[in-house]
C-alpha cells in the first residue's frame, strides 16, 4: 500500500491543494503547502494583516516513514480585486534546511459561504510561487477549468467513501509550544472498504482515517491548537469462491500530530505579496460587507501553567 496521508495533517485540509506550481500527490506534500486549507471559514474572520500563526508536523509510521517539518502563515496584506475584497494569505514550509513559499489572494466571501471549506479553490483569485529574473513576484490568475463550470450539482456531493463522520468529544485544555488554550474537540473519521478480485484470490482492504482537531477560537486564522491522526490500513486475502477466513493484518499505520507553534500579530514580513499590497484596505464596510459579519479580533491564551 502506498504511504499514508498522515503527515500532511492539515490534509488537514490542507493542505496539498490542485493549482499552479503546487506540489502533487502525498509523499510530495510537505514540499509546498497553501495555508488555506487551514483557514476556519466556520466564523468570522479573526485576524488582520500581520496576524500569523505556525505550526510543526511530525509523525512516523509503521514502515519507518516520518516527517517533521513547519508552516508558517501570513496575513501577508489586503486588496480589492475586481471590486471584491480580498486578502493574501503567504505560506512557508520548512523542512530541515530548504523552505518553500507560496501566496494565494482569496476573496473575503468565503466567510459568507457554508460549502468555503469543502470547495476553497472557488474563492482563489490569484497566486504567487516565485520571482521572475528581475526578482519581481509572478502573480498568476487563478482560473477555474471550464469543464467544472458544466457539472450539475450532483458532481459536487461526495461520494458515500469520501464523506466524513463528525463527532464532538467535549471541551479540553491543551498546552502545547504556542501557549495553553480551552478548546474543543472534534474527531473527524473517513472510512475507505474495498473488495477485489485479483487472479484465483478475493482481496480485502480497509482503510480508517480518524483526525481530532483541538480548536479554539483564541487563534487566529486556523482556530487550531493542535490535531491528532491515525491512519490504518488493514486487509487480508483469501482464494477466489472460499468463504472469508482469518482476521485482518495491518498493513500498515501512520500516527502523527501537528501542533501550534506560536502566533502574532506583528513582526513577519512578507517576501512574496507585492509591496502595493501589503497593507489593510482603508474601507472596512466594503470588507464586512462581503461576509456581512463584523471582524472580531484574536483573543489572548492562557498563561503557561494556569489561569
Amino acid at each position: 500500500m502506498s504511504r499514508a496521508l498522515l503527515f500532511s495533517a492539515a490534509a488537514l485540509l490542507v493542505f496539498a491543494l490542485p493549482r499552479p506550481g503546487l506540489a502533487e500527490g502525498v509523499d510530495r506534500a510537505p514540499s509546498t503547502i497553501d495555508g488555506v486549507g487551514m483557514i476556519d471559514f466556520s466564523g468570522k474572520p479573526n485576524f488582520g494583516v500581520g496576524s500569523w500563526v505556525k505550526y510543526r508536523t511530525h509523525g512516523s509510521s509503521l514502515r519507518g516513514h516520518q516527517d517533521d517539518y513547519t508552516v508558517t502563515i501570513l496575513i501577508a496584506g489586503e486588496e480589492v480585486w475586481w471590486g471584491e475584497p480580498c486578502f493574501w494569505v503567504e505560506t512557508w514550509t520548512t523542512k530541515g534546511e530548504t523552505t518553500n513559499q507560496t501566496a494565494t489572494l482569496m476573496s473575503y466571501s468565503a466567510f459568507g459561504d457554508t460549502m468555503a471549506s469543502k470547495h476553497v479553490l472557488w474563492f482563489f483569485r490569484k497566486n504567487v510561487d516565485g520571482f521572475d529574473s528581475q526578482g519581481r513576484p509572478q502573480v498568476v490568475l487563478y482560473a477555474r477549468d471550464p469543464s467544472e463550470l458544466k457539472l450539475r450539482v450532483a458532481n459536487y456531493e461526495e461520494k458515500p467513501e469520501e464523506r466524513a463522520n463528525y463527532d464532538t468529544l467535549g471541551a479540553e485544555t491543551v498546552t502545547v509550544p504556542g501557549g495553553r488554550f480551552e478548546t474543543t474537540k472534534v474527531q473527524r473519521f473517513r472510512g475507505q472498504v474495498q473488495t477485489v478480485e485479483q487472479g484465483d484470490s478475493t482481496i480485502y482492504y480497509r482503510r480508517g482515517y480518524t483526525e481530532i482537531f483541538f480548536r479554539t477560537r483564541q487563534i487566529p486564522i486556523a482556530c487550531l491548537a493542535k490535531i491528532d491522526v491515525d491512519d490504518k490500513q488493514e486487509g487480508k486475502t483469501w482464494l477466489a469462491g472460499q468463504s472469508d477466513q482469518g482476521p485482518l493484518r495491518m498493513l500498515e499505520r501512520a500516527q502523527g500530530t501537528t501542533e501550534l507553534m506560536g502566533y502574532g500579530t506583528s513582526g513577519l514580513t512578507s517576501r512574496l505579496v507585492p509591496e502595493g499590497a501589503r497593507h489593510p484596505i482603508p474601507n472596512r464596510k466594503l470588507v464586512e460587507q462581503a461576509y456581512s459579519l463584523p471582524m472580531e479580533p484574536a483573543i489572548k491564551p492562557l498563561p503557561r501553567g494556569g489561569r
